[in-house]
């Protein structure tokens, strides 16, 4: 494809586990709290765990400790860890448990980590494995019958240990700086982009769960593009066609057998899921592919903050009525974790049925690709007079002649790792005109909105579907994205 170009329409900080003291005024009784604290510290026996907790699903608003789902799951898996030990050799001799925090793994479940404080045994110190296989029994046997019913969140059907951790100290925290990877267990990864590369770099394992994605299984070998061109089948498995009044109108990539993402201002004119089909499994817009997949809308959630008129926040979760079967033409993206780096000048994919050229308004019958080029964000937002927000990437080239175009609106631009796996970095969002020069595509960027997306996905209430807000029109040198949309939307 010489050009493909958007419809212009447009981890976690835990808070640490500590002690707060009131220092006493009396010398005498300063003295003695403190002497009694190191006698306790000496004789108390204290183990940290992380459980894996099914039947629940995690939000990021178990990070806030003043969030209803965090004021009904804390005091709840407190009373269910304390009373683990009952009939066992450890009965009524677990004195305290504390959170320490939450995370997620995968696209399902809750990682729970805590600590469980011990009085001191008569005979011989507590052994971590009396210990721990105590505790394994106990949450076997208390969710065993109904589980751990939490009203609208669900019921905790089993909590399943992941690993001892060694006590943490005062004051640590559950995210990692900068763009490090944080595990499950709050362990920092200081190795660039370490999720699904074939390696397990947390002790816990976690950073290479829910890798199940990214996979080309049609592809015998890897191909290198070089210029705009058709796809083969299983190219781009997680490539999915939307299309309204059976006509293609958008593109999408697959997260989940359950879930597609796009971009949001697709849906600013038809928001009802009974206008959208999706197709997947085919590169052909006639979907005459024996493997081409027809997929009904149940809902379509875009992000509450997105803006139409500026286009940041450009995103929307699709949820399928049916959940897909994987097969070697349907796979879906790896979804990358915020602290996931693209680097600049890194080449990636971009892929759809979008217009040719600007000019000529007929889409391809068959999936186009092309290689492109991740860009500096100072200079892109400079090239549009400084109008980039930082949910928003640069690619191409800045001589123009390859970009994305109308049609390829919410399509992917995927980035493949060392690894093998692809990662969608950027969904399709805006630009000015189609492959011209200094003009690059304006993508998504999906690592700032991908604890979103999970949240979104993940969630078993509905979310509400945010209308975009009508905005009036703004006075620039260029056109706004949304001014842009209505002069180049397709009809």
């Amino acid at each position: 494809m010489d050009q493909i170009k958007p419809v212009l329409g447009t981890r976690r900080r835990l808070r640490s586990s500590c002690w707060k003291v009131t220092i006493a005024t009396a010398v005498v009784g300063s003295m003695t709290a403190l002497y009694l604290g190191i006698l306790l510290g000496e004789l108390e026996t204290s183990f940290e765990h992380t459980v894996e907790l099914r039947g629940i699903a995690f939000n990021s608003s178990l990070q806030t400790e003043n969030s209803d789902y965090y004021r009904v799951l804390t005091p709840a898996l407190e009373r269910l860890f304390l009373s683990s030990f009952q009939d066992s050799q450890l009965d009524s001799s677990c004195t305290g448990c504390t959170i320490l925090g939450y995370s997620r793994n995968g696209n399902s479940s809750v990682i729970v980590r805590f600590r469980l404080r011990f009085a001191p045994q008569d005979s011989q110190p507590l052994s971590s494995t009396v210990e721990e296989e105590a505790l394994r029994h106990g949450l076997a046997a208390a969710l065993r019958e109904q589980g751990l019913s939490l009203a609208a969140y669900g019921t905790i059907s089993s909590a399943s240990l992941t690993g001892m951790l060694l006590p943490s100290l005062p004051g640590d925290q559950r995210s990692c700086p900068g763009d490090r990877f944080t595990c499950h267990n709050t362990q920092c990864v200081w190795k660039g982009n370490p999720e699904c590369d074939g390696q397990k770099d947390c002790s816990d394992a976690s950073d290479e769960k829910g890798c199940e994605c990214g996979s080309r299984p049609a592809m015998q070998t890897a191909t290198r593009i070089v210029g705009g061109s058709e796809a083969s089948r299983g190219e781009f498995p997680w490539q999915v066609s939307l299309r309204e009044n059976n006509e293609h109108f958008c593109g999408a990539a697959i997260l989940t057998e359950k879930w597609l993402v796009s971009a949001a201002h697709c849906f600013t004119e038809f928001q009802d899921p009974a206008m959208w089909v999706a197709y997947t499994g085919t590169t052909s817009l006639s979907s005459t592919d024996s493997g081409a997949v027809k997929l009904g809308i149940a809902r379509i959630i875009s992000h509450p903050s997105y803006n139409a008129d500026t286009a940041d926040y450009d995103v929307a979760v699709l949820e399928l009525k049916k959940p897909v079967a994987f097969t070697k033409y349907i796979q879906p993206v790896c979804l990358p974790d915020a602290g996931h780096h693209f680097p600049i000048r890194k080449k990636c994919l971009i892929s759809g049925w979008g217009y040719l050229k600007e000019d000529f308004l007929v889409k391809p019958e068959f999936l186009q690709k092309a290689t492109v080029e991740l860009l500096d964000q100072t200079l892109c937002s400079s090239l549009y007079s400084h109008g980039l927000t930082d949910r928003m990437l640069c690619a191409g080239y800045l001589e123009g002649k390859i970009d994305s175009c109308q049609g390829d609106s919410g399509g992917p631009l995927v980035c493949e790792e060392p690894s093998g796996k692809f990662f969608l970095a950027g969904i399709v969002s805006w630009g000015i005109g189609c492959a011209e020069a200094r003009r690059p595509g304006v993508y998504t960027r999906v690592t700032k909105l991908s604890d979103w997306i999970f949240d979104a996905i993940s969630a078993q209430t509905p979310l509400p579907v945010q209308p975009s807000p009508e905005l009036p029109p703004q006075s620039s040198s260029l056109p706004s994205p949304a001014q842009q949309a209505q002069s180049t939307e397709p009809p």
